[in-house]
């Protein structure tokens, strides 16, 4: 992905998404050697998280009642829209296209689907200290608009892998109260 900035990006490219620090939910997001932003989650602030991509400036991420709106800084238009609902997670980008968020048959993997095409595959992993996201690239989209979607992407799949954390601390603190 060493193109510049407005280059296209092929399938089979692979972007990374790697903690900063331990201390810290802050994400560098990278292809091979090049940088391609980042995502940063305020301490103390779930559901809120900024980003910067290159092609695309400085965004934020905020979730309030089962919807995530992905938005400029300090601008009231989305560039996207999370919807969850009974139907499963639709992404609506600005340009109108919708894509499908959806967990795959393994472990903390999930697809970026548009129709019946995969556009995104995200693979998540929790280690000791830091976690990280792997995001593979199935059909060739402009740069920018990869940018975008592999930070919504990464937002959503170490939202659900944080959470899960959480979930498994918080049981294990309850039944280590109630032992």
């Amino acid at each position: 992905m060493n193109n510049p900035a407005g280059g296209i990006v092929g399938p089979g490219q692979v972007i990374s998404l790697a903690r900063r620090s331990a201390w810290r939910r802050e994400y560098d997001m990278r292809s091979g050697e090049g940088a391609l932003g980042w995502l940063r989650w305020q301490p103390g602030r779930r559901s809120f998280a900024q980003a910067e991509g290159r092609g695309i400036g400085l965004i934020d991420l905020a979730t309030r009642r089962r919807r995530v709106v992905v938005a400029r800084a300090g601008a009231a238009e989305p560039l996207a829209t999370v919807e969850r609902g009974r139907g499963g997670t639709v992404i609506h980008t600005a340009g109108g296209r919708a894509l499908r968020w959806e967990k795959t048959a393994r472990g903390n993997h999930w697809a970026m689907r548009d129709h019946d095409q995969t556009v995104l595959v995200i693979a998540a992993s929790r280690g000791l200290l830091r976690s990280s996201a792997q995001i593979s690239v199935e059909r060739a989209m402009p740069e920018h608009t990869a940018v975008l979607l592999c930070l919504i992407g990464g937002y959503l799949a170490l939202s659900e892998l944080q959470y899960k954390t959480d979930l498994a601390a918080a049981t294990a603190a309850a039944a280590a109260g109630s032992g």
